[in-house]
């Protein structure tokens, strides 16, 4: 849970989801009982309360985010929230750093480091390279996605297969409509204009007979269509009527708005089986309320339970789409029948009034209902608790700070810690107003290596620093990206200073476009090609720092000595020391004039762990 939270927008959208399946839960169990206390209402007045309780967790993700919130802060998130303060997660979270005082030998270097020279320089200096991973880094790139964004994955699968089978039956049913032919006789279409008429119909309802129907279908909102299987030609002028009435009930009471509405719902709440039982509760009142109107207009109810019963015998199998209805299917016809025969029930149709009163009674439950916050303040108050512990959100803020040597110490921190939730802050950062933060932030995405960094990279490499455009290209190397090399050796062709550095990337890219393009560049600069695995550090330890390495502000002092050769020096023994308070003056270090000294200023850098301390002068 503590991974799936570190993500702001994954919590946004875990406690949003949570919210609103805790509050639909609770409109769905309130429509429950109020359907039970009008059992003894009319079918129309409880699929009315069906509806509009369905139609409410249609709107309630709207609502709960977009309404001011009512807090409400459960135990259990107090115990929680008091447990990690005291140091839980935090202990979780924390790294074990330790300042050494480097009395080490000189060693092996354990990675390759290209080595640029400058001019006709043949002195060796470190170049980037890609960093040995650690044990010690609290917030490693993540092996697969959280158990959020797989949750959500999930759902979205699901919701998109239900409504590609809605759409998929929809279609179906036009093509039956389409390949239909129209009323199939003068009788039946002059009663179906007789009925539209009596029954005060405003809309046109189209009447068509099809051979891929074995029951009556209704489709349709603004066109509605009733389609009617081929035996209608054998029926009774009786049976004709009373399916036309049915039928006809479902365009009067516009069931089929209140159907597409219901298969979204569906969609949306598919993880929720109340919801399930909610629309077919309410799918059950609806055919019930369509009976009643028939019965209310002077149906003999043993006459039309026959007819349904005999209508729902000829369907050999049920395979109506779910766009449309279908007057009889043989699951629930036991119980519509009872419904049918039943004496002393209220057939009564939905009057004004109280499809008025469902709606506000809908409105007086979801607003509040949506401004409360079940779910959402406490999480967030967990999610702010746990953020105080991440180190990565943690350096994330501070790209924001006022003070550039802020930013760019939090850049360089998003790069050790090499994980992908900071690719798009240290993006964002390559538009930094301070040229070291740019600097810094292109060095942390070439550590972090992700693909979605290549194209700002290549942006950047028209940067107005030449200092800024050379760690653009060695970003780019470290990325290993085709997409890279034309940029590569067009930034080439523009500043030949960039020439070692564009060498030491396309030999990283190492694929054929890369390798050609090296080859043009080793041919135009008059010099043997080598292999960027033979140009590395050698072993560490120099000697011109060495007596000041237990010394750490004798070697960030020697930094800014006149001797390149001593500035390297310190800042070799700076990164064999790992001690993190070294970092900031490393960072100006990226500006030394000898390349050598920046090299080794960035494998330093890549030597040095970030803690969970703030910035600190």
């Amino acid at each position: 849970m503590g991974q799936m939270l570190t993500n702001p927008y994954m919590a946004f959208v875990v406690d949003l989801a949570v919210d609103v399946l805790l509050k639909g839960t609770i409109v769905l169990g309130i429509a429950g009982v109020v359907t039970w206390y009008l059992r003894g209402a009319s079918a129309a007045v409880r699929h009315a309360v069906w509806t509009v309780a369905l139609g409410c967790l249609l709107f309630l993700p709207i609502l709960s985010s977009s309404l001011p919130g009512w807090k409400l802060e459960p135990l259990y998130v107090s115990v929680e929230t008091a447990a990690i303060a005291d140091g839980d997660v935090a202990s979780a979270v924390d790294e074990e750093f330790c300042d050494c005082e480097c009395d080490c030998e000189p060693e092996e270097r354990g990675e390759s480091a290209a080595m640029f020279a400058s001019g006709d320089d043949n002195r060796a200096s470190p170049g980037p390279t890609a960093s040995s991973e650690r044990a010690s880094i609290g917030a490693a790139r993540p092996a697969g996605p959280s158990a959020a964004a797989v949750a959500l994955m999930i759902w979205a699968l699901g919701v998109l297969a239900l409504l590609a089978r809605l759409g998929f039956d929809t279609l179906r049913v036009r093509g039956i409509t389409w390949r239909a032919r129209d009323c199939g006789s003068a009788e039946v279409c002059g009663l179906a204009e007789r009925l539209v008429a009596d029954l005060g119909v405003r809309r046109p309802v189209r009447v068509v007979v099809s051979d891929e129907v074995s029951v009556p279908l209704t489709w349709g909102v603004l066109l509605p269509v009733v389609i009617l299987p081929e035996s209608v030609a054998t029926w009774t002028m009786e049976r004709k009527r009373i399916v036309l009435l049915h039928e006809l009930a479902h365009v009067i009471r516009w069931d089929y708005a209140v159907l597409l509405m219901v298969e979204i719902v569906c969609a949306i709440y598919w993880f929720n089986p109340l919801v399930w039982i909610a629309a077919r509760q309410g799918a059950m009142e609806r055919e019930r309320a369509c009976d009643d109107l028939a019965l209310h207009i002077g149906i003999r109810s043993h006459v039309y339970a026959t007819h349904l019963y005999e209508i729902a015998r000829a369907q050999v199998v049920d395979d109506t789409p779910r766009a449309a209805f279908a007057m009889a299917h043989a699951s629930n016809l036991a119980r519509r029948v009872r419904s049918i025969l039943a004496r002393g029930l209220d057939r009564t149709p939905l009057s004004h009034t109280q499809l008025a009163s469902a709606a506000v009674g809908a409105l007086l439950v979801a607003f509040p209902l949506a401004s409360v916050e079940l779910w959402g303040t406490a999480t967030a108050e967990l999610f702010r608790t746990i953020q105080q512990g991440d180190p990565v959100q943690q350096r994330i803020s501070q790209l924001e700070d006022d003070d550039f040597r802020v930013r760019r110490y939090a850049a360089w921190a998003l790069g050790e810690l090499e994980s992908d939730r900071g690719v798009m802050p240290l993006i964002q950062s390559l538009d930094d107003r301070d040229s070291d933060v740019r600097l810094v932030a292109a060095w942390a995405l070439g550590e972090i290596k992700d693909d979605m960094a290549v194209y700002p990279l290549i942006e950047l490499l028209e940067d107005d620093d030449p200092l800024v455009r050379e760690m653009a290209v060695l970003a780019l190397g470290e990325i290993e990206h085709h997409a890279a090399v034309q940029p590569l050796t067009e930034a080439l062709r523009r500043e030949e200073r960039l020439r070692e550095p564009v060498i030491w990337a396309l030999g990283e890219i190492d694929t054929r476009d890369a390798n050609r393009a090296r080859n043009a560049a080793f041919a135009d600069w008059g010099r043997g090609s080598w292999g960027n695995d033979e140009v590395w550090t050698g072993r560490l330890g120099s000697s011109e720092a060495r007596a000041l390495a237990n010394d750490l502000d004798a070697l960030t002092a020697a930094l800014r000595d006149d001797d390149p050769r001593m500035r390297r020096s310190a800042a070799e023994w700076l990164g064999l020391r790992g001690d993190e308070r070294a970092v900031d003056p490393l960072l100006d270090a990226l500006r030394d004039p000898e390349p050598a000294v920046r090299a080794m200023a960035i494998w330093a850098l890549d030597e040095i762990n970030p803690s969970r301390h703030e910035f600190s002068d």
